[in-house]
C-alpha cells in the first residue's frame, strides 16, 4: 500500500526530471524501470528501461539489464550501449541504434522508424509502420516489416526477412539465412548483390522488381545467389531477373508484364515462365519512364532518420544529464 500511496501522491514531472527510479504495483507485485530522459553514460541500469511519451533519450556506452521502451512521440539514440531485454517503440516513436546490441526483440509498433548501423539484434524484428534502415548490421531470428519501408544493407539476417504490404522492400549486399518473401508492395523492391539460402518470393507486388542486374531501379554490379526455388506470382510490376543465379526452380506466373529475364541469369533447376525464352534481353539501354526511374531510397531514408536524430539530440542536450544509476 506504500507503493501505491507514492505513486499517486508523487507528480509525473519530478520522476521525468529526476531521470531516477520510479516504482508501479500491479494486483500481484511491483515492477520497477527506470527513466531517461536527457544525456545518459556508461552506467548499468538493473532493471527495465522507459523514454516517456514526447521525451528524448541520448546513451553513450549504457547497458540496460531489462527490456527498453520508447513511449509515444519519444526519441532513443543509443551508441555503444547494451540491451539485455526487448526493445519496444510506440506510435511515431523513434529509434536510433550505432554499435548497439540488442539481445532480446525489437518491435515498432506505428513507429516514425528505426535506424540501425553496426547494430545486432539477436531476437526477432517486427514492424508495423514507419522505416527500418539497417545497414552493417546483424539481424535475428527473423525480420519482418507489415508496413512502411524496408531497406536493409551489408547486413546478415539469421533468419526470414519478410516485407508485407510495403511501400519498398530493397536488399543490398546482404545474407538473409532463411526465406526470403516480399509481397503486396506498392513500389516493389530491389534484391542486389545478395544470398538467400532458403526459398525467395515475390507475389502482388506493385511498380517495380528488379532482382539482380543493372537496370530500371539503379545499378547492381555483382552477382546474387539464392539457394532455393524462386516464385515470382501475380505481379503487376515491371519485374526484370538478372545476373543472378537460381539454385532451384524458377516460377514465374500470372505477372501483368511478364517477367523478364535477363542474359546473365542462371537457373540450375527447372523455368516456368510465359514466353520465357521471348523475354531474354539485355539490360543495357533499356529505357526508363518515369515510374520506373531510379530511386535512391537510402539517401531518402539517411536524410529522414539524420534529421530526426539531430532533433532528439538537441531536446536531450537542453534537458541536461539523466541519472540513470
Amino acid at each position: 500500500m506504500k507503493i501505491r500511496t507514492f505513486i499517486a501522491t508523487t507528480s509525473m514531472a519530478t520522476l521525468v526530471a529526476s531521470g531516477g527510479l520510479v516504482a508501479l504495483a500491479g494486483s500481484a507485485q511491483a515492477a520497477l524501470y527506470t527513466v531517461c530522459v536527457g544525456e545518459g553514460g556508461a552506467v548499468t541500469v538493473s532493471g527495465d528501461l522507459v523514454i516517456p511519451a514526447g521525451k528524448s533519450c541520448t546513451l553513450t556506452g549504457t547497458k540496460v539489464k531489462g527490456n527498453v521502451t520508447v513511449e509515444a512521440g519519444a526519441d532513443l539514440v543509443a551508441a555503444g550501449a547494451t540491451f539485455n531485454g526487448a526493445v519496444e517503440v510506440a506510435s511515431n516513436a523513434y529509434l536510433d541504434l550505432t554499435d548497439t546490441t540488442v539481445k532480446g526483440a525489437l518491435t515498432a509498433k506505428s513507429a516514425f522508424g528505426a535506424h540501425l548501423e553496426d547494430s545486432t539484434v539477436k531476437g526477432a524484428v517486427l514492424t508495423q509502420q514507419g522505416f527500418v534502415y539497417a545497414v552493417d548490421s546483424a539481424l535475428g531470428s527473423s525480420v519482418k516489416a507489415e508496413a512502411g519501408e524496408l531497406y536493409v544493407s551489408g547486413s546478415t539476417v539469421s533468419g526470414a526477412l519478410t516485407g508485407e504490404k510495403t511501400q519498398y522492400t530493397d536488399v543490398y549486399d546482404t545474407t538473409v539465412k532463411g526465406a526470403l518473401t516480399v509481397s503486396d508492395s506498392t513500389l516493389g523492391g530491389v534484391l542486389c548483390e545478395s544470398e538467400v539460402q532458403g526459398n525467395t518470393v515475390y507475389k502482388n507486388n506493385a511498380d517495380t522488381l528488379q532482382l539482380g542486374g543493372t537496370g530500371l531501379l539503379g545499378t547492381c554490379l555483382g552477382a546474387t545467389y539464392l539457394g532455393g526455388d524462386l516464385t515470382v506470382t501475380g505481379n503487376t510490376a515491371n519485374a526484370v531477373l538478372d545476373n543472378t543465379i537460381v539454385r532451384g526452380n524458377l516460377t514465374a506466373t500470372g505477372n501483368t508484364p511478364t517477367l523478364k529475364v535477363g542474359d546473365l541469369a542462371r537457373v540450375r533447376g527447372t523455368t516456368t515462365n510465359t514466353a520465357a525464352s521471348a523475354s531474354k534481353f539485355s539490360i543495357a539501354g533499356q529505357p526508363r519512364t518515369t515510374k520506373t526511374a531510379a530511386r535512391d531510397n537510402a539517401a531518402k531514408l539517411t536524410a529522414k532518420a539524420d534529421k530526426r536524430t539531430a532533433e532528439a539530440r538537441a531536446d536531450a542536450r537542453a534537458a541536461g544529464k539523466s541519472k540513470l544509476n
